[in-house]
């Protein structure tokens, strides 16, 4: 193969992301519950350490800075803020206010996410997102982690990856609540949309109140590249079709358009959902194979094919094709910046990693070439973490994370990363030493 030097436009961002109950240990909310029940988690094991993030953080934020990181993106844990209802943490507070000045000190540029798949133990006993009135639970926290931190210049990230909180959690059951139900999957999917516009809602008016200017605000999608396991048989095709509707496009037409789109709703305007979309954050690993002749709903899908390198544990097949596909789907249908907010394999053997972040760059800097205007690109995760109900078995750190002994060590893909952050782009002779 015959490589080329690709450069990216100027000012696109690089660097990493994470999650807190995946790294920071000490969390009571509804995933620390979930994974007290026998066989929820697959390797056994529990977050209640996890890479012990809560107190290293300066490490973990002098080696992204080694690594020339630019941007990290990073939940705030709404059971920490507000452990019962209307109640506030102060403490907790002036913890993500020292970690988000420990960011700033190191010229790495804050992305906030403010809902990151777990909810306060309160929120569960309540409903969660089967509740009508989860939106209106949500907007406090919202507002309140707006208010403390609008002076940072914090990038926005409304609801991390609805649809698989819908789908894994209400559809297939592995994730909590542990459902089987498309009917409520719906209803969910519904209420985290009312989520998103007023988490937006409410950062506007603090920053309006305040005279600020308006800040970056995004939900940030879980995106798959739809396939037929058939692509000569017509109800594949139609499934696969109906299936990237439902999962990869319903949520964010309705975020876009303002209206509640059915089956989610009739189409009536949700207010809040008003200017709620400033770019779209786009998390993608694989692709998705669907057939007429299996059960979506209850989470079979098509064969794995043998020649493909998978992801530890998750089984994600290495699909770079897809990814293009996705961003210029984004870029066509909506005309919205996308920001990649999450990429990356869970692997035990580093080169594939490597392999992995180049190949899909390569497809991000296509759809660039090709009109997709895309911002930057985060490569999932700094650290290897928690991987929900996985455990600790699937690796996607560009840094190891030793568990017994919580010491750090940046892989080559870390250092990999780092060349392209450097040179704004793959030269000629990084594709060729890792994709040889």
């Amino acid at each position: 193969m015959k490589f080329r030097d690709l450069r990216f436009p100027a000012g696109f961002l690089w660097g990493s992301a994470a999650a807190a109950h995946q790294t920071e240990g000490g969390n009571h909310n509804n995933w620390s519950e979930w994974e007290k029940i026998p066989g929820k988690i697959k390797d056994g094991t529990n977050a209640d350490i996890a890479c012990d993030h809560y107190n290293r953080y300066e490490e973990d934020f002098d080696l992204a800075q080694e690594l020339g990181h630019q941007v990290h993106r990073f939940s705030v844990e709404w059971s920490r803020i507000e452990p019962s209802p209307g109640k506030w943490d102060e403490q907790e507070i002036e913890h993500y206010r020292r970690v988000i000045k420990a960011l700033i000190k190191r010229d790495i540029q804050p992305m906030i996410t403010l809902h990151h798949f777990t909810n306060p133990v309160w929120f569960s006993e309540k409903g969660s997102w089967l509740n009508p009135d989860a939106a209106d639970l949500f907007a406090p926290f919202c507002r309140r982690i707006a208010d403390e931190f609008s002076d940072y210049g914090i990038i926005w990230n409304t609801i991390n990856e609805p649809m698989v909180v819908v789908t894994i959690g209400y559809l297939w059951g592995d994730f909590p609540p542990g459902l089987h139900d498309f009917g409520s999957a719906i209803k969910a999917a519904k209420h985290l949309l009312m989520a998103h516009g007023q988490a937006a809602s409410q950062i506007r008016d603090v920053y309006e109140s305040k005279g600020l200017e308006q800040p970056k605000i995004a939900p940030v999608l879980s995106t798959s590249y739809i396939m037929p396991e058939n692509p000569n048989n017509s109800n594949d095709i139609e499934l696969a079709e109906y299936i990237d509707n439902l999962y990869n496009h319903l949520w964010i037409k309705s975020a876009i358009s303002g209206r509640i789109l059915e089956p989610m709703g009739e189409g009536d305007i949700y207010p809040t959902l008003e200017n709620s979309v400033d770019f779209i954050g786009v998390n993608y690993y694989s692709r998705m194979v669907v057939s007429s002749e299996r059960d979506f709903m209850a989470g079979e899908l098509g064969p794995k094919d043998p020649c493909r390198v998978r992801c530890q544990g998750l089984e994600w097949e290495f699909y770079p094709d897809g990814y293009y596909h996705q961003i210029m789907d984004y870029w066509k249908k909506y005309r919205k910046h996308i920001f990649l907010t999450e990429n990356g394999i869970g692997t035990s053997d580093d080169r594939i990693r490597q392999r992995y972040i180049m190949s899909h760059l390569q497809k991000v800097h296509q759809a660039i070439q090709d009109g997709a205007k895309v911002d930057g690109y985060l490569v999932w995760s700094l650290t290897d973490n928690f991987e929900w109900a996985q455990g600790f078995s699937s690796h996607f750190g560009i840094i190891e994370c030793d568990f017994e002994t919580m010491k750090r060590t940046p892989r080559e893909s870390a250092f990999m990363l780092r060349e392209i952050i450097q040179e704004n782009g793959l030269t000629k002779e990084a594709q060729e030493k890792y994709l040889d």
